[in-house]
């Protein structure tokens, strides 16, 4: 399954003098040639995926905390570390790992919200690198692949998960989810020693200790192992993907209240999801930090439309190798689609095109417009990185202006005009209460 993974080259009478084929050492050359370049393409586009953060430093260095920042330091104030660690956040996620690691990184940084901002586009990196070189190992083509990551890393309609420290939780599951992927492939290609399965089940429990979605990516792999033909010989392995999902599952299903359906409706809430993401974010239909009223039935049916005719390319001109990962991800992209009907259907229609929802979406679409570009020539490829990457950058400015006004300047000016009793952000903490966090926390 690896592409590391190498197999023995047919004999041949017509051999060099180390005893290998000249065909075999020609293929061997060439294969080597071309995962370089693979990996030269997915490390340029992860560069460049992070360009924002550098282009729009003065920006992002006046953010500040906000709501969701705020709730976890109240929290925090009223208890001791280990009892704030292990309580249910807002008593909706059980999220212990993402908090040791959240304030953690508050309490090292001296309070700085700019590092924690840096802290996330760092982790974002790290999975754009990730992403990519699970795109080559699986045999994904060095353009797909790039296209791919530049898809995922780029776009502005991220904002949210790389200008909000809460968002972090997202980040640290996908990144996690990612290395486990990485030691399965390690386990499946070849006789791993016990290390890797420790590994694996750590990356799965990690990713799911750090964001509630991340509950289902045990189940992901599982199905992974199945549709790669190894469930019959690896039966163990799919019940260990399985573990961490049926725990966790069940330790929602004890300490967290179950979420109250509105007249939206789960399947409807789903379905918009589904259908409007990632592509609806990306284009110019409104600049509002906050999102979008519910969109007209016309839209849902002609984003959905382009997106399922994406995926269906991406399957017709794909090799029968790559529909494991396909259907992979496709499984992805539904089982977090029926996990914030459930869990997120009180917020309103509107709120299923969030910025915040965004990053698994384009992960789960990357490789397969990835695909669509793969095989042009080169002199086309080449235009269509470019035109795309233009295409997903161009809405920062203007995006990361409105979110400064209200995330950064408005929190602030807030906390230093408001009376005591007044709330200054959504959270509904008074000013007073506000202003005794910074303190005692050391925010700036």
């Amino acid at each position: 399954m690896s592409s590391e993974t190498v197999r023995p080259a047919a004999t041949n009478s017509k051999t060099d003098s180390s005893g290998d084929s000249p065909a075999a050492s020609g293929q061997a050359a060439t294969s080597q040639a071309g995962r370089r370049s693979a990996h030269a393409i997915v490390a340029a586009c992860s560069l460049v995926s992070v360009l924002p953060l550098f282009a729009f430093w003065r920006q992002f260095s006046q953010l500040f905390y906000f709501h969701d920042d705020f709730m976890l330091l109240h929290e925090l104030a009223g208890t001791t570390l280990f009892r704030w660690i292990v309580h249910p956040f807002v008593g909706e996620s059980i999220i212990p790992l993402f908090k040791f690691l959240w304030i953690a990184a508050v309490r090292s940084s001296g309070g700085s919200y700019m590092a924690l901002i840096v802290l996330q586009w760092l982790t974002h990196f790290l999975i754009c690198l990730a992403f990519g070189w699970l795109l080559i190992r699986l045999r994904v083509p060095g353009a797909a692949a790039g296209f791919a990551v530049l898809t995922f890393g780029l776009p502005s309609s991220n904002i949210e998960t790389l200008a909000w420290s809460m968002q972090w939780t997202g980040q640290l599951d996908i990144l996690f989810f990612l290395l486990a992927w990485h030691a399965l492939l390690t386990i499946l290609g070849r006789r791993a020693v016990v290390g890797w399965y420790f590994w694996y089940v750590f990356c799965l429990f990690a990713g799911a200790l750090c964001s509630s979605r991340g509950i289902v990516c045990g189940m992901m792999l599982g199905l992974f192992i199945v549709l790669t033909g190894d469930a019959r010989h690896r039966i163990w392995l799919c019940l260990i993907s399985l573990v961490p999902t049926a725990l966790l599952v069940l330790a929602t299903w004890l300490f967290v209240p179950p979420f109250e359906q509105t007249q939206v409706g789960y399947f409807t809430y789903s379905l918009n999801y589904l259908l409007l993401n990632p592509l609806f974010s990306l284009f110019p239909f409104g600049l509002t930090p906050i999102g979008m009223d519910a969109a007209d039935p016309s839209l849902v049916v002609l984003f959905g439309a382009t997106k399922l005719f994406v995926v269906g390319w991406a399957f017709y001109k794909s090799d029968r190798r790559l529909y494991p990962l396909f259907a992979t991800l496709i499984a992805f992209d539904l089982a977090t689609a029926a996990a914030l009907g459930y869990a997120r259907t009180w917020t309103g229609l509107s709120t299923t095109v969030s910025s915040r929802y965004q990053y698994i979406s384009l992960l789960v679409f990357g490789p397969m417009a990835g695909i669509m570009v793969a095989r042009w020539r080169r002199e086309w490829t080449m235009i269509a990185f470019v035109v795309w990457a233009c295409f997903l950058a161009y809405r920062w400015q203007p995006a990361l202006h409105d979110w400064v006004a209200w995330r950064g300047a408005g929190i602030r000016r807030a906390l230093a005009e408001n009376p005591p009793g007044a709330p200054f952000d959504p959270s509904n903490l008074s000013t007073a209460e506000g202003r005794q966090l910074v303190e005692q926390f050391h925010l700036h």
